[in-house]
């Protein structure tokens, strides 16, 4: 499914455009995205599988609350084959945690915010969901604008 026809399926987070594959914002998240990935990485946050799903997402919307109030956020489109990354005017943040939580595979999704640098990756590992927050030094990208 091609990333624009995904996103017209989304209810809660509105295509702005899609982001350029070569695109300094992008270079900027992949370092620290690449941190999370290590083997030893520790996650920010993490939750057991036990606990039922509608606790899950709570979990989720309560830890990331930090992005309750950015109305852009440069996500990675669900469902693509390849890593798409669009920014996105999200209209309800309760909604569009649900809505990014529930069309993801296997329960993972990427959120960053150009205005902070802060990147977000959420994703099962080891019976945890695990979510992973870091900080991006955005001075020359936005010195660049």
């Amino acid at each position: 499914m091609t990333a624009k026809k995904v996103m017209q399926q989304l209810t809660y987070l509105e295509l702005i455009d899609i982001e350029e594959h070569d695109s300094t914002w992008l270079q900027v998240f992949e370092s620290k995205l690449k941190e999370f990935r290590r083997i030893d990485s520790k996650a920010t946050y993490t939750k057991s599988v036990s606990d039922l799903e509608n606790n899950t997402i709570l979990w989720i919307e309560n830890t990331l609350s930090f992005l309750k109030e950015k109305k852009e956020w440069l996500i990675v489109v669900p469902k693509c084959p390849e890593p798409v990354w669009a920014n996105v005017q999200v209209l309800d943040y309760t909604k569009a945690i649900g809505e990014l939580w529930n069309t993801s595979e296997s329960n993972s999704f990427l959120i960053a915010d150009k205005s902070t640098g802060t990147v977000v990756q959420m994703f099962f590992e080891e019976q945890c969901y695990e979510i992973h927050v870091g900080k991006c030094d955005i001075t020359n990208v936005k010195e660049n604008i």
